[in-house]
């Protein structure tokens, strides 16, 4: 996968972060209709906008070190990279959705879950590797 994913799922990380704040907007200003069902739970729509933010971050500061130096992760670790990044916060907006997800989440959302937790952790332990490697050997 090449570098330039990075730039690109950190693209739609704000974009879905942009979203979600249009969204608590209009449940902050009294929209109590379907919105406020669909998304009952505030606080975990809040942590997903907040964590697609620093997301969005990441990605956009791991691509422009891997330009930079140059660096270049291999395309699994990108891949993981962005695969979690964009599926971490994901969780939380299934959670402001369906609340009770937090106490007895379905086995394939919490095998799911996981799994973007472990692919988050190889793809940014594995780019940030590889930069410092790469700002090491200049």
């Amino acid at each position: 996968m090449p570098i330039a994913a990075l730039a690109v799922v950190g693209g739609l990380c704000l974009f879905v972060a942009l979203i979600e704040s249009w969204l608590l907007v209009a449940l902050l200003a009294g929209s109590y209709g379907p919105l406020q069902k669909l998304l009952p739970n505030r606080q975990d729509l809040v942590r997903s906008h907040i964590d697609y933010l620093m997301m969005a971050l990441f990605l956009f500061v791991f691509y422009g070190l891997c330009r930079l130096l140059p660096a270049a992760p291999p395309g699994a670790i990108i891949a993981a990279a962005c695969l979690g990044a964009f599926f971490n916060p994901f969780a939380f907006l299934v959670h402001a959705m369906k609340p009770a997800f937090k106490e007895a989440p379905p086995t394939s959302f919490f095998t799911a879950m996981m799994a973007s937790c472990v692919a988050t952790t190889v793809g940014f332990a594995g780019i940030g590797w590889t930069i410092s490697a790469a700002a090491l050997s200049q």
